[in-house]
């Protein structure tokens, strides 16, 4: 006996819960662990300042972004020597 169901998706739901407050923890928290683990691969001398973590909403769908990225020059050759970001965004 088969039974066949059907899914109707909510795309206004959808685009709620992605601009909800409740992603962006969810999106920070992501990228709160991939600067940390990015900091910890990178092997910074203490004058560093390391990579930098922000959530900002999107301006086209509103949907939270988190981005990482290098703060200064010995952070980029920390990820050009050791892909420490790269490695970081793996897990």
């Amino acid at each position: 006996m088969s039974t066949q169901i059907r899914l109707e998706f909510n795309s206004d739901g959808f685009k709620e819960l992605l601009c909800s407050d409740g992603i962006r923890g969810v999106v920070e928290e992501a990228a709160t662990g991939i600067q940390t683990r990015a900091n910890a691969n990178a092997n910074l001398s203490e004058d560093s300042t390391g990579y930098y973590m922000r959530t900002v909403q999107g301006s086209s769908a509103g949907r939270w972004l988190g981005f990482v990225g290098a703060t200064d020059h010995e952070t980029l050759v920390a990820e050009s020597e050791y892909q420490a970001l790269t490695k970081a965004v793996s897990g």
